[in-house]
Parts: structure tokens; sequence; C-alpha cells
């Protein structure tokens, strides 16, 4: 059952790698905010749901968090993955956080 969730999630993640809305650069923009506080405010709030949503949907299918792992753990770690990886911010904003966790917290360990 694992499996066929984990391809699933995979082949979404995929497809949305050419149709998704919200890509790494739009992710970058969220994070980073413009200088304005009220655009800050939004952006990290945007940021932050953003990764909240991809977290639970591919945690422990297709990477694996440890127990105590906090909201502002995983949004600290894509970010820094996006800071390290500038040359894929034309990616969906799903490969990219999704990238980021199983970079961080792969299964099987």
């Amino acid at each position: 059952m694992k499996i066929s969730t984990s391809l699933v999630l995979l082949s979404l993640a995929c497809s949305s790698a050419h149709a998704g809305f919200i890509d790494g650069n739009q992710l970058q923009q969220w994070s980073t905010g413009s200088g304005d506080v009220g655009a800050n405010l939004v952006g990290a709030s945007l940021f932050s749901g953003y990764v909240s949503g991809v977290v639970d949907t591919g945690d422990d299918v297709l990477f694996c968090t440890s127990n105590g792992v906090t909201l502002g753990q995983c949004v600290a770690v894509v970010m820094k993955y996006l800071e390290n990886n500038p040359e894929k911010w034309n990616l969906a904003a799903p490969a990219l956080v999704i990238g980021a966790m199983q970079q961080t917290f792969p299964c099987g360990k």
C-alpha cells in the first residue's frame, strides 16, 4: 500500500513540474519578501502554508521526518535548499519541497 501511495504522490509531483501554478521562483519570493513588512508577513505565511501542505502529504511516504520535527524546522530546511540551489528555481514547487525534505529526512535510516 505504501509503495502505491508513493507512486501516486511521485507522479503528481512530476506532472506538476510541467503544469504547476507555483514554482521555485515564487517560493523564493515568498521566503525572502520584498522589504515591505506587510508583504513579508503575507509571503512568510504563504511559504509556511505551502511547505506545511507538502510535508503533511508526503511525510512517511516520500520522506520521513522524525518525531518532534516542527513546521519551523521544515520551513528552514526548504529555505536553505532554495538558497543553495538557485538553478532549480524554475522547477515546480512540490518537487523542490519534496527534494529538500528527502535530502534532509530520507526514509529507512
